[in-house]
């Protein structure tokens, strides 16, 4: 992932490091803004080429004052907070092609399913080997995660249950049970359904909000439903993946909880 960042930033992989400067940085960083209309792509790259200065400046390869110039440059534009999600009836339709894909032999369907029954991160799906499938397929381990508590066990439903289990018995305990593939396979597995089902477009981010969105509207916590995502805190689950609306949906339910002499478990 940095290293694709940084290739699309500067354009060049042979410009020398000594050859840098603020001016070339911030036209670099113009021209991406220029080219890019999504704001979380053209500020990504900007936040990779600072940590990339910054380890150069450890290294003895570049100035202080560059790297002091280059972390005055900020971001352009707004980032967004969340992706689009599927409605519900959307996704019904959405998941009624994927099973009838998954069922028919489809391994991409299933790691696309993996992202809304399962909540899973796109590079979680792509690093599934057959042993985490454990139990007879109700439980996933999930052991390759960007964040440490990530690292978890994941309760399988039993709608995904037989095909994971499936695709973990041909191969071999330690094989990857889609392949070898880069992250962002699962997103291209999620949108070519989106287009088969005849469903707005979304992307594999899209669909872990929308599972997180659906376990809140059910009742689930928010600390709860951060867990189930790998995630610590709960303010960053509510901001980039629940809907506001299941938000208030929840928090409507547990006002009338209390009010009707209950107790609001888990309320927050």
């Amino acid at each position: 992932t940095s290293l694709c960042r940084l290739k699309a930033f500067f354009g060049d992989d042979t410009l020398p490091i000594y050859a840098l400067s603020i001016q070339k940085l911030r036209k670099t960083y113009k021209r991406r803004v220029g080219e890019v209309k999504a704001v979380d792509t053209h500020r990504n790259e900007l936040a990779e080429t600072k940590t990339l200065l910054r380890w150069c400046l450890k290294k003895g390869l570049v100035s202080k004052a560059l790297v002091d110039r280059l972390d005055e440059v900020e971001g352009t534009g707004r980032r967004r907070k969340g992706k689009k999600q599927l409605r519900v009836d959307e996704a019904r339709r959405w998941k009624k092609k994927a099973m009838e894909l998954a069922l028919n032999g489809d391994s991409g369907a299933v790691a696309a399913l993996c992202s809304l029954y399962l909540g899973l991160r796109a590079s979680e799906i792509v690093n599934i080997a057959a042993r985490d499938v454990d139990d007879n397929g109700k439980l996933l381990w999930v052991t390759v995660s960007k964040t440490e508590s990530g690292i978890r066990r994941v309760e399988v439903p039993d709608a995904l249950r037989e095909l994971l289990l499936l695709l973990a018995n041909m191969k071999e305990p330690d094989e990857l049970i889609f392949g070898k593939h880069w992250r962002d396979w699962p997103r291209h597995q999620v949108q070519r359904i989106c287009k088969l089902a005849e469903v707005p477009m979304v992307t594999a981010h899209g669909m872990r909000g929308l599972h997180a969105t659906l376990a809140r509207s059910a009742g689930a916590t928010s600390d709860f439903v951060a867990a189930s995502l790998g995630q610590t805190n709960s303010r960053v689950t509510e901001e980039h993946y629940i809907s506001s609306e299941a938000n208030q949906e929840a928090k409507g339910r547990a006002f009338l909880k209390v009010i009707d002499g209950g107790k609001a478990r888990g309320s927050t």
